[in-house]
């Protein structure tokens, strides 16, 4: 998957870290089959117990997932709409239903629960769509849009956008090389995964920002021994 960072303070161009994490958590679960259907248990019973158990828990972190994201995205929500010509506020709101779609989706257990961790990420997309209106040079927000792209299913269209902000982006921004070659390797693109890296890796610079220089050369080194 791919990276953004929870604000503190709202510094969103800190946007690798955490969603790499995030990323790095989602590809092991897939690979070490947490996300396959369980395994049924030699009693009837029993496996009912535990699906009815497991059923419970998430559905407790649901509960509060929304209490927490829902409660700060609507007061954001709110404070945009009485002052809605403030762009710091829109861009508040979006990062909101960035970070309560993702926490959703890290938590669902239903296709009715990805169904709506894809509606607060939509959510977001339109409020972003909204700040690069007026906004368009900026770079972390293209790259968060295209995370929620991802997380939402439409890894093409999160190539394409990340492929254009790199396309003509004389500052090299690292983050965007290294979430592009996450996509390019969820996509199955392995060269061209390996080629943002090096990319990501090369903008980093001896400074890093970004944190972008361990993950990527992580995934270098794991793409190679693959």
């Amino acid at each position: 998957m791919a990276f953004s960072t929870q604000q503190a303070g709202r510094a969103r161009a800190a946007i690798v870290i955490i969603a790499l994490v995030v990323v790095a958590g989602i590809a092991v679960a897939v690979f070490s089959g947490a996300f396959s259907p369980a395994t049924q248990a030699t009693s009837g019973d029993a496996a009912s117990t535990t699906s009815a158990e497991g059923d419970a828990s998430s559905g407790d972190a649901l509960e509060e997932i929304d209490a927490q994201y829902g409660t700060a995205t609507n007061s954001l929500l709110s404070q945009y709409e009485a002052d809605p010509s403030n762009p710091s506020a829109l861009l508040n709101v979006a990062n909101g239903y960035f970070d309560w779609g993702v926490a959703v989706m890290n938590h669902a257990a239903s296709d009715e629960d990805s169904a709506r961790a894809t509606e607060l990420l939509n959510d977001a997309i339109g409020y972003y769509d909204t700040y690069l209106e007026s906004s368009p040079e900026a770079k972390a927000v293209v790259v968060d849009r295209a995370i929620c792209r991802f997380y939402t299913g439409d890894t093409d269209t999160a190539i394409a956008e990340l492929e254009a902000l790199t396309s003509d982006d004389s500052d090299s921004f690292a983050p965007a090389w290294a979430n592009l070659g996450m996509f390019y390797e969820a996509a199955g693109r392995v060269d061209d995964a390996r080629s943002a890296y090096e990319a990501a890796i090369d903008a980093a610079g001896d400074a890093d920002a970004y944190n972008v220089k361990s993950y990527a050369q992580e995934r270098l080194d794991a793409l190679q021994d693959s």
